[in-house]
């Protein structure tokens, strides 16, 4: 059984269904869409400022080459601008061509052509993409016309430059924005999962409170929760209450059919006994005698068990006089020896025994193992023995019976579980067992027949007031 304190670990399926798990997954989600959409974006407004600075280069030196264009002996000449040329090529190959009216090329690249209209040349500077050589280009053309010029007079200058130096400036632009998007867009989901912790704050300290309480605190919840949660805190406080509610009934419940359980069981074994008391019992009337007391005593250690377990999980330590307390329950037991002779001991321990323990718990504990001890074991004597170690105190019931064999103990440890031809109700042992594992000790056997012990082990630095746990135990047992 696990403890209240103990919190459970969260399942794949429950770390699905958590709110902030959802929350963050939609956000980030979100959050990864836009900063596609933004890349996106940035790419295309990179490479557009790309485009719109080189091609301001690249007019800028058509216009410069159109001026440098001019009438030399009846024939068109072309005055190199090296200043735009070494502008242009500093990024990228360039490539020009400058024809004369007549359309022959006078400087340049003859094959080099710009596919736009003549008409649109006149107007202004044209801008087109081509390629040319295998490369990628952007074109620049213009027309100019030259006062006595042969022909029409009007001269045709095209200027191409491959994309590399472009490309190159839309990269750096659009991954330096990209790396700012994604900056912020973790920086956001970080800031996401801060402000979820602080909105969830409420709900752990609310869960902390609980889980710190006691078994038995059934108590409303003493924090005021957001107006969010309001409700659920309110049906949560409710069901605390039917649930206390519930527990009270119960509890009473048992203690009543404790009560009315062994009250007809006594009067049933005293008209038995009346009616054997006229003469020789009959063997009918023996064992129906046999089987009443078989039956006060089952009943007894259920009500003795469900006591244990409650207790396990509300009691609390208190300073316990070890001494004090078997040597009761010793002389409480030993009516149950008068039917033979039996030899009682009883050792205290020499030093102070006192340790944090359950008194009731560790009293019933005790009672079982004399009782089992008297009723199953002793042929001759019984002694029950208090040792005290630094780090337990111990209480040993011996006797001389015939014991429980080495790999019977185990298995009897667990309820209901009784020895060979033992008429016990199985739960003498699992009550002593319980109790131990509950005060964080231990139930030990030792001994062959003739010489048999059962010691219970209570630690004794463990802490005054502090709650008594039931540990998870196998399946348990009696002799």
């Amino acid at each position: 059984m696990a403890t209240s304190s103990q919190r459970l670990e969260p399942r794949p399926r429950e770390l699905r269904s958590s709110l902030r798990t959802r929350l963050l997954v939609a956000i980030g989600a979100i959050l990864a869409i836009g900063a596609i959409v933004l890349s996106f974006a940035a790419w295309q407004y990179a490479a557009t400022a790309a485009r719109d600075a080189y091609d301001k280069l690249l007019v800028g030196g058509a216009v410069q080459i159109a001026e440098n264009v001019y009438l030399q002996g009846g024939v068109v000449t072309l005055d190199p601008p090296a200043a735009a040329f070494s502008t242009l090529s500093a990024y990228d190959l360039v490539f020009y061509r400058v024809t004369d009216p007549r359309g022959v090329v006078v400087a340049g690249y003859d094959d080099l052509a710009a596919n736009v209209p003549t008409a649109a040349l006149r107007t202004g500077v044209t801008l087109s993409d081509g390629v040319y050589r295998g490369q990628k280009v952007r074109v620049a053309a213009v027309a100019r016309q030259i006062d006595g010029a042969p022909g029409d007079g009007w001269a045709e200058i095209v200027l191409a430059q491959t994309l590399a130096a472009r490309d190159a400036l839309t990269w750096d632009l659009a991954s330096k924005a990209i790396g700012i998007i994604a900056a912020m867009s973790v920086l956001a989901l970080a800031a996401t999962a801060l402000c979820l912790r602080i909105v969830f704050s409420p709900l752990t300290r609310i869960e902390a409170e609980i889980a710190r309480r006691k078994p038995d605190d059934l108590s409303p919840i003493a924090l005021t929760p957001p107006s969010e949660v309001r409700a659920l805190v309110g049906a949560i406080d409710g069901f605390m209450q039917r649930l206390d509610e519930r527990i009270t009934i119960m509890q009473r419940f048992i203690a009543d059919a404790t009560h009315q359980l062994r009250t007809p069981l006594a009067a049933i074994d005293a008209e038995a006994e009346l009616l054997s008391a006229g003469g020789d019992e009959v063997p009918a009337l023996k064992r129906l005698r046999e089987r009443i007391s078989d039956l006060g005593r089952l009943t007894s250690q259920l009500l003795d068990h469900a006591m244990v377990l409650h207790r396990a999980q509300a009691s609390r330590l208190a300073p316990t006089d070890i001494n004090a307390l078997a040597k009761s329950v010793l002389s409480q037991a030993v009516p149950l020896s008068l039917d033979r002779e039996v030899s009682i001991g009883f050792v205290p321990s020499e030093d102070e025994a006192i340790v944090p323990a359950d008194a009731i718990s560790v009293r019933e504990a005790l009672a079982n193992l004399v009782h089992n001890a008297l009723a199953h074991g002793a042929r001759t004597r019984l002694m029950v023995k208090v040792e005290k170690t630094a780090t337990h105190v111990a209480v040993v019931v011996w006797d001389d019976g015939p014991g429980i064999a080495a790999d019977a103990r185990e298995r009897l440890l667990p309820p209901f579980q009784k020895g060979q031809n033992s008429r016990g109700s199985g739960l003498g042992l699992a009550i002593a067992n319980e109790v131990a594992q509950a005060h964080g000790g231990s139930l030990r056997f030792s001994g062959v027949d003739g010489d048999f012990s059962v010691q219970l082990e209570l630690p004794a630095g463990r802490r005054e007031g502090e709650s008594i746990q039931l540990s998870s135990l196998p399946p348990r047992t009696d002799r």
